[in-house]
C-alpha cells in the first residue's frame, strides 16, 4: 500500500440529525469524497489525538 500526501482536507455537515458530513481529501489533483457519521468522526478524532500526542511526546523527548 502506498501513501499519498494530502494537499487539502475539508469536512462539511450535510445533516444535523443524525449528524453526518462529507469529508473531501485532495491529493495531487485527485479528490476523494467520503460520507462521515458521528461514530466514525469520534473514532477519527481519537486516532488523530493519539497521533498528535505521540508527535508532541517525540518533540518533548528531543529537548
Amino acid at each position: 500500500m502506498s501513501a499519498h500526501k494530502i494537499a487539502a482536507f475539508s469536512v462539511t455537515t450535510n445533516c444535523a440529525e443524525p449528524l453526518r458530513g462529507i469529508v473531501e481529501i485532495d491529493m495531487a489533483g485527485t479528490r476523494l469524497r467520503f460520507e462521515l457519521d458521528e461514530d466514525l468522526a469520534h473514532s477519527l478524532c481519537n486516532d488523530l489525538d493519539n497521533f498528535l500526542s505521540k508527535a508532541r511526546q517525540r518533540a518533548f523527548d528531543k529537548i
